[in-house]
């Protein structure tokens, strides 16, 4: 991938991510007329309009996937987004185990399979794969915000933020890593600091309900200490 094209890709995962559907397709699109060849960006392309509900054209992407070409792991992790998509998520467990016994080795793929674990209902699991991640791609941001927050799914607060705050280190502008700080320090009793995470959110996604929602709640707890 060019730089360009990375940036593009990168901004269509953390919108994919963060639930903008909408934002991911313009992002991938953008990437795509960067490097209309890249095979990882028609993958997200395909994954992103299947979540959309776009059947008809989510085929035509990975159609081009398969024209130019992709690696039996990459098909299995496509796969396994699929499932995912569908909340199929014994399916999309044994597609990442199959992956991974093949390239053992990448830790996005391990990101993907500790979330998928925590979805199935695999905490301890989970913890595991996360770990793995982390010690795969010590510089990878995604994966210390999976860790983060499957230790915040498990009660392990200090060792959540320890790991949010890690993946913020890594990459600023992650809001998922933002807002999984917040409801810690608001579970936490850290008003302030939590405050500050979803006005962050708010900075960059102004009309994130959730967000907004965790704001104005914080808000009226600190007036009530106030008074």
């Amino acid at each position: 991938m060019s730089s360009p094209n990375v940036k593009f890709y990168n901004a269509a995962i953390d919108a994919a991510q963060s639930g903008d559907l909408a934002g991911a397709r313009g992002a991938i699109e953008s990437a795509l007329t960067e490097d209309p060849s890249d095979v990882q960006s028609w993958q997200l392309y395909a994954v992103v309009l299947n979540s959309l509900g776009e059947g008809e054209q989510a085929a035509k992407a990975l159609a081009k996937v398969k024209e130019l070409g992709l690696s039996e792991v990459d098909e299995l992790i496509m796969k396994a987004a699929d499932a995912i998509g569908q909340n199929k998520f014994g399916v999309a467990i044994t597609h990442y185990e199959d992956a991974l016994e093949l390239e053992p080795d990448r830790a996005e793929v391990y990101v993907s399979y500790a979330l998928a674990l925590m979805q199935g209902e695999y905490p301890s699991d989970a913890e595991e794969a996360s770990k793995k991640a982390v010690e795969l791609g010590p510089d990878d941001a995604s994966a210390w915000y999976a860790r983060g927050r499957i230790l915040r799914l498990r009660g392990k607060k200090t060792e959540a933020l320890e790991s949010l705050g890690k993946a913020l280190e890594l990459q600023g502008n992650l809001i998922l890593a933002r807002y999984e700080s917040g409801m810690i320090l608001a579970e936490m009793g850290e008003l302030p600091k939590a405050l500050a995470c979803f006005e962050a959110v708010l900075a960059d996604h102004p009309d994130d309900p959730n967000a907004a929602e965790a704001k104005a709640v914080i808000l009226a707890k600190m007036e009530e200490g106030n008074s």
